[in-house]
């Protein structure tokens, strides 16, 4: 093709055509150009195609993540109620003075900790990779950011949470080191003795702090993830699709 041209080129200049050879030339240069613009716009079009596909899989790693976030997050919202309604009800007793064993002994469930971990492998990746920013000012961004700021907050809510546990756990067991509940609750009877102990040590100030704070700390954050996360798995879902 090179060679065609060429002679095309050398027969106007030997005919001495100069006027036709230089609209020749113009024309030739028009069609380099207009080649040159099209491998661009196929090379950007191959470029876009592949990073769209690498962002679906980077989209969909998210995905598979959350869904096994919510699992999770569904499973320790329940717990975080259940508590929280076992100490409303011990807290309740409080008020009206009458201490009920039995009752205290299901609120002590504040003192269990627990941290809800998820999984940030396929948000990290995406971060990592630069891709994050070809979803900037979409739901998708919105959503995401929306959802992993969420995780980042009730974390902190939790540390907060199981560290004024842990200094009332210190406290109360500081306080009542002679008392061995559980050893006394596992046991089939319980004296009198024994049920007057456990009294004393759930009367305190220190239980009651822990009571307090159990009966006010519900699943609100939790239920807040699992539909952020629901609507950004759907909208995932619709990304993948186009």
């Amino acid at each position: 093709m090179i060679k065609f041209f060429r002679k095309i080129r050398q027969n106007l200049l030997i005919e001495n055509k100069t006027g036709k050879y230089f609209k020749y030339a113009i024309g030739e240069i028009i069609l380099v150009v207009i080649g040159i613009l099209i491998a661009l716009s196929i090379n950007n079009w191959n470029e876009h195609r592949n990073e769209k596909n690498q962002l679906k899989e980077y989209l969909l790693a998210i995905k598979k993540n959350i869904k096994n976030d919510i699992i999770v997050l569904n499973k320790d919202a329940i717990f975080r109620d259940t508590l929280k309604s076992k100490n409303i009800r011990a807290r309740e007793e409080f008020r009206q003075g009458v201490i009920n064993v039995e009752t205290m002994n299901d609120a002590q469930s504040f003192f269990y900790e627990f941290y809800f971990t998820p999984n940030k492998s396929g948000y990290d990746a995406i971060k990592n990779s630069g891709l994050l920013g070809k979803l900037t000012n979409s739901s998708l961004d919105s959503l995401l950011h929306k959802y992993y700021v969420g995780l980042d907050n009730l974390h902190e809510r939790e540390v907060s949470f199981n560290t004024f546990i842990e200094n009332v756990e210190y406290d109360y067991r500081t306080t009542f080191p002679a008392i061995k509940i559980h050893e006394i609750l596992r046991k089939d009877t319980i004296s009198k003795a024994e049920e007057e102990i456990i009294l004393e040590s759930y009367q305190s100030n220190i239980f009651q702090a822990g009571v307090l704070r159990a009966s006010l700390q519900g699943a609100r954050l939790y239920y807040s993830l699992i539909e952020t996360g629901e609507t950004l798995v759907k909208e995932i879902e619709v990304y993948i699709k186009e």
